[in-house]
């Protein structure tokens, strides 16, 4: 029987249970900052078309690397493979070689690709003099790169596109390995 003046009591939690507690949010502290931090420096990308190929086959999935743009210098180096905003579409995350830099005169002749004035030197082409384009010669503005893929018929590219040079700024993240073949089931 209750009577008026009687108070419920709330036993203290045991240490026991405050150990379990402590750790269950360390824990999702930990989770949430290793989430975070990872989402953040690396991403995953899906390369559905072999505009890369043979160096990133068609349906591979890459990893790729944002720090070194986002905390260096935003300004890629010649060959290196990256990710970035399609100019054209947004909602778009493209990968390709980095052919050219602000202030870079980009020339075709004779299915080779010159560099301000001197053949450039592809080792990564299966291919050598298949690359050609329906305009001559590109300007790299300042501020922006101008970027091919490695299978030169087949990709989709600066050379085509209506806005042929892609801003630095769109620069999304570096190639850094090709992920195994058996992880493409993941791709949609």
């Amino acid at each position: 029987m209750h009577t008026k003046n009687q108070i419920n009591i709330v036993e203290p939690r045991t240490k026991k249970q405050l150990s379990f507690a402590n750790q269950l949010l360390e824990f999702a502290i930990t989770f949430f900052v290793i989430t975070l931090s990872l989402t953040q420096i690396f991403t995953l990308h899906a390369v559905p078309t072999g505009s890369m190929d043979p160096f990133i086959p068609r349906k591979t999935m890459v990893a790729c690397w944002r720090l070194s743009y986002m905390l260096g210098d935003p300004v890629p180096n010649r060959g290196d493979i990256v990710s970035f905003t399609d100019p054209d579409n947004k909602d778009r995350k493209l990968i390709k070689r980095v052919i050219g830099l602000p202030r870079d005169v980009i020339s075709f002749e004779g299915g080779y690709v010159y560099l301000n004035g001197e053949k450039l030197d592809e080792p990564y082409l299966t291919e050598p003099g298949t690359t050609y384009s329906k305009t001559d010669r590109f300007e790299v503005p300042d501020g922006c790169f101008f970027a091919m893929g490695d299978n030169r018929t087949h990709s989709y590219d600066c050379r085509e596109k209506p806005t042929h040079y892609i801003p630095i700024g769109s620069i999304y993240a570096r190639w850094l390995f090709n992920l195994p073949r058996f992880l493409s089931i993941f791709m949609s």
